[in-house]
């Protein structure tokens, strides 16, 4: 299947000095689409031949740039609504608009000019806002933190989707922290509430798409058991598609960049934290090593060492007990010690050493596809590909290391007036199929 077209619904921006807009389809647009786990926000940039017959000059029938008819500061408006051959429409409309960011004039002569701008969620701009900055005590599981920083810190009507956290219940002040940053901070020591997940389940991910908000669990999301898309890479031409697949693999890189020595080092298999208890005046070592019974992993087992490093401590990390009351600026002295508790705001030796080994963990694996353009998809889904092995034989099966589950990480759309595809960025946690033997 040859990458279609896409139907260009809309992509307008509006003046911020008026309510005029110019329709940027006429300039013949080059788009990518952007989502990332890592970004709290979505990016779209565009490549704009302007040949100054895109925006009329008031009253008279000239046409200038769109540069020159919108005056381009930065901040305004942009509504973007695009479909796919398969009929998935990705709308950035409504309360999923987006805000230019950068414009940048890349080439210029005297018939035209290339412009390219970047769009951003409006989101991304609220943050930077004094008005929405976490000025509060929070007092709560850390998924009704983060849900109340989005609502009512951020002000953002956006759909949210949150995994249930554990306790013990957060305490803190915001002490006038951005609202990414302190859900950042939140993201590093969320437990999910799942058996046993304090020790050996702690991090999340935060992220956007063009749905909303996500504040999820890494290990749940390696833990679901719906297979959104499964995808093969083979040769016997575009319109064979073999029963129970949903598309080709137009494109497909391994990324075996395994740095062991940069991985022993961050303490990703073996790592020690010690906390100073400030209530009894002591110190105290907890000790994490390679988690193997945390997650169902996205291949068919944990990495393995050499022996000679196996179960061997590479990192310590010191950190202090955070318990009590924490210093703001807003609140007297007295009321900051009559407000203080013996209990933990939450238990730093039993998370943040295991949180950073599962961030580096799960992304331990890396792998780039290309599909045929589906807006259906998002970062954060799962997809599963079926790879074949290299052989000098005829019949091919399929790779036990390469082929598997596989998290979306970054995703990008890419699309212009006579074709489009989708990017994907692949990642899990170790190589093989998981229950191979059945295959």
């Amino acid at each position: 299947m040859a990458t279609a077209p896409i139907q260009f619904n809309k992509f307008e921006v509006y003046s911020n000095e008026n309510d005029s807009s110019v329709d940027l389809r006429a300039g013949s647009p080059v788009i990518e689409y952007r989502e990332s786990v890592f970004v709290p926000f979505v990016t779209v940039t565009a490549a704009l031949v302007d040949s100054g017959t895109t925006v009329p000059e008031g009253d008279t029938a000239d046409y200038v740039t769109f540069l020159e008819g919108l005056t381009g500061n930065g901040t305004e408006k942009v509504l973007f609504n695009i479909a796919d051959s398969f009929g998935n429409t990705l709308d950035l409309s409504g309360n999923n608009d987006l805000r230019v960011s950068s414009i940048n004039n890349v080439k210029q002569s005297f018939q035209s000019s290339t412009s390219l701008l970047t769009f951003v969620s409006k989101e991304a701009f609220d943050n930077l806002l004094s008005e929405h900055s976490c000025d509060n005590r929070y007092e709560n599981q850390i998924d009704n933190v983060v849900t109340t920083i989005l609502e009512n810190n951020l002000a953002s009507d956006k759909d949210i989707d949150v995994d249930f956290t554990m306790g013990p219940i957060f305490r803190e002040w915001g002490n006038k922290k951005k609202p990414f940053e302190m859900i950042s901070k939140l993201q590093k020591i969320a437990v999910p509430a799942l058996p046993d997940a304090l020790g050996n389940m702690a991090g999340y991910l935060f992220w956007m798409t063009s749905e909303g908000f996500k504040f999820k669990s890494l290990d749940k999301i390696f833990q679901k058991t719906r297979i959104l898309k499964r995808y093969i890479l083979n040769d016997k031409g575009d319109e064979i598609i073999p029963p129970g697949f949903t598309d080709k693999i137009l494109f497909y890189r391994l990324a075996r960049n395994t740095d062991a020595l940069r991985q022993m080092a961050a303490g990703t298999w073996d790592a020690s934290i010690t906390t100073f208890n400030e209530i009894e005046n002591k110190l105290e070592r907890k000790r994490t090593i390679n988690q193997t019974n945390a997650t169902i992993r996205g291949g068919d087992g944990p990495v393995v060492l050499n022996s000679d490093f196996a179960d061997k401590n590479t990192k310590g990390v010191f950190a202090t007990q955070t318990r009590g009351t924490h210093y703001s600026a807003f609140l007297p002295i007295k009321t900051q010690v009559e407000e203080q508790t013996d209990e933990q705001s939450y238990p730093v030796q039993d998370i943040l050493v295991q949180s950073l080994q599962n961030y580096r963990q799960k992304f331990n694996v890396s792998v780039e596809i290309k599909i045929d353009a589906d807006f259906s998809l998002h970062a954060g889904d799962l997809v599963e590909i079926e790879i074949p092995q290299i052989s000098t034989k005829k019949t091919k099966v399929r790779s036990a290391k390469d082929s598997g589950i596989y998290m979306i990480a970054d995703l990008c759309h890419y699309c212009d007036q006579t074709q489009t595809y989708t990017g994907l960025n692949l990642v899990r946690d170790s190589y093989g199929v998981k229950g191979e033997e059945d295959v």
